[in-house]
């Protein structure tokens, strides 16, 4: 994406995010963490909970020989720093692995071992991501009011398509999914040159994954359900929250607002942070479930609040390794350099189960 894109996009996201501050009204976002009270800093545990886990199932797809020589509290600290990143520059999460990798490297891990794990870990959360989605859809076709007959249908069909999808994910990875897209983009007629230079890259990073489905089966599963558990926690938040503000909301809207909010958060690859996208996402989903326009304003807030704040802490971390933004800049744009030139070893190691 180039710089200028980068920076309509960052516009466009501020410009929408403003407005939906400016049409809540300044008292509403006074009024959500006064509402908060002393429950503002207990907030914060769901998501630190979330990540935790998160984090456990990123340390799956690491060999044992590095996960013995870097502390699960040192992967928490570097797995935030990459978050963070990923929330303020928009490169399609380029950035933030870079960043882990160079952090974890200052550590004693090859770069090697790092985009290895980079590739294995995009893999399981696709695939949690994509189950959790299926999930939320189906609750909410069955959960919704019986007058929203159109949503009911819509969601239903959403959480078909995506059992469909899911069925079908695994069998593409496991045959080779990017040979076999390429392959049906090529029987009707098209030709990508962008695409047909990567082939042999393609390729490789199809062996990667399927070496993750067939060879370590057991990290796969592990790290799989790490990440899908960590997503079903995180509605522990929005209950937290509804119930602190006086409005408590059901376990099953929780989830399907977490499950379409997860949905939204997808922007933040080409708008950081998703901003604006984000909050009118998370009010029009409180309002699909009849619940107050109000509570959705006020949760989108304090989730943005909860977001700047672990961004706040990543950065902080990258700071204090680096000393100065501009070294880090420099450090992570090499790292990403040397994570293409090591792909073809990266994409050759095996995990144990």
């Amino acid at each position: 994406m180039n710089r200028g894109l980068r920076i309509l996009l960052l516009v466009l996201g501020l410009g929408l995010f403003g407005f939906f501050i400016h049409n809540a009204g300044v008292d509403q976002i006074a009024k959500a963490f006064k509402g908060l009270g002393w429950w503002a800093a207990v907030v914060l545990v769901p998501y630190a909970t979330v990540f935790s886990i998160d984090t456990l199932g990123w340390r799956h797809t690491f060999t044992r020989e590095v996960a013995e020589k870097v502390p699960y509290r040192v992967m928490w600290y570097v797995r935030l720093a990459g978050e963070a990143v990923n929330n303020v520059i928009p490169s399609l999460y380029v950035g933030g692995e870079a960043a882990k990798v160079y952090l974890l490297n200052k550590r004693g891990v090859p770069v090697v071992n790092s985009t290895a794990a980079a590739v294995r870990s995009k893999t399981a959360q696709s695939v949690a991501q994509s189950t959790f989605i299926a999930m939320g859809a189906l609750i909410a076709a069955v959960a919704l009011p019986a007058e929203q007959v159109v949503a009911k249908y819509v969601f239903g069909g959403m959480a078909a398509c995506g059992f469909v999808v899911m069925a079908l994910l695994f069998k593409l990875q496991a045959r080779g999914m990017f040979m076999t897209l390429l392959g049906w983009v090529r029987r009707l007629g098209l030709r990508l040159r962008s695409l047909d230079a990567r082939e042999d890259g393609l390729r490789r990073m199809d062996e990667a994954i399927s070496s993750f489905y067939t060879q370590s089966r057991r990290r796969f599963v592990k790290c799989t359900l790490l990440y899908l558990v960590g997503w079903v926690f995180d509605t522990f938040e929005i209950l937290l929250v509804s119930y602190a503000l006086g409005t408590p909301v059901s376990f099953h809207e929780a989830l399907v607002i977490e499950a379409f909010i997860g949905v939204a958060k997808g922007f933040n690859t080409v708008v950081p942070g998703a901003f604006g996208v984000q909050e009118f996402s998370v009010m029009a989903l409180f309002m699909m479930f009849g619940l107050p326009k109000e509570l959705g304003v006020q949760y989108a807030i304090i989730r943005r609040g909860r977001d700047l704040a672990f961004t706040a802490l990543g950065w902080g971390f990258l700071y204090h390794s680096e000393a100065s933004l501009r070294g880090l800049t420099e450090r992570v744009r090499s790292e990403a350099e040397e994570m293409e030139s090591v792909e073809d070893a990266a994409r050759a190691e095996r995990l144990e189960d």
